[in-house]
């Protein structure tokens, strides 16, 4: 028996997550594990998940202006940005949740047939990242947005305000299936049940990315319609990984 037992496979190894740059981690580390004939070590990392309904949309926008002079690109560029923001206020987003994400200036270069260079002026851009709590009222925000003279979007990306919640229950998933797997493995080896030696977890919410372009303007006239933005937020993942060393015990 004790030969049988020293032949055990010291770990079953279940992974099943993706890494992400926006992963947020908590380890909790215990003593060295030391693995012997009495009590081999069963080691399991594996991922349970919760989709939720989001509630913010973040997405960024702003404008990119031309000018043969430094100065006039800069002040058109101004003017411009101050219309976007006074229309992302109008909408109902919060001045909290507005804030500048990138100012660029660089030379304006028109590239020739001939393989030369031709200096035109400068290109100013000003990009702002906006948080919607409303969701309902994407579309509107973004058909808004192209009446207000933005030229850039990107998003828009949907959270959640709070996924203290939901990370709670992909924990609880997770432990629980990690129990039952490692129970499972101790009787089948033979022994009764497992006491937990070492916890480490990763936790992280995350939702689709969605690229939308501007609503398409059409002249009727001295009118013109806006073509209403679809938008569709979907659910938000929260995933919970942890990774466990349990004991097999008589």
């Amino acid at each position: 028996m004790q030969k049988t037992i020293a032949k055990l496979i010291a770990s079953v190894a279940f992974a099943t997550f993706a890494v992400s740059a926006q992963a947020q981690e908590n380890a909790v580390s215990m003593t060295e594990i030391k693995a012997d004939a009495a009590n081999p070590i069963i080691e399991l990392s594996l991922t349970e998940s919760v989709a939720s309904a989001p509630d913010v949309a973040t997405f960024s926008t702003g404008v990119q202006t031309k000018a043969a002079k430094a100065r006039d690109a800069i002040r058109q560029n101004a003017e411009k940005m101050k219309a976007v923001v006074a229309q992302l206020k109008g909408m109902g987003i919060a001045e909290k949740d507005i804030q500048t994400s990138a100012l660029s200036m660089q030379r304006d270069i028109e590239y020739l047939p001939t393989g030369k260079q031709r200096f035109k002026g400068y290109i100013v851009g000003n990009q702002v990242t906006a948080k919607l709590r409303d969701l309902s009222r994407l579309g509107d925000v973004l058909d808004a947005l192209a009446t207000s003279g933005a030229t850039e979007f990107n998003g828009p990306n949907f959270s959640l305000e709070n996924a203290d919640a939901a990370k709670a229950s992909a924990r609880d998933k997770a432990w629980a299936r990690a129990m039952e797997l490692g129970t499972y493995h101790a009787r089948k080896a033979g022994f009764s049940g497992v006491r937990v030696v070492r916890v480490a977890e990763t936790l992280r919410s995350y939702g689709r990315e969605q690229m939308r372009s501007f609503a398409v303007m059409e002249a009727a006239g001295a009118a013109a319609e806006a073509v209403s933005t679809p938008v569709e937020s979907g659910e938000v993942t929260t995933e919970a990984t942890i990774a466990v060393s349990f004991a097999m015990v008589k």
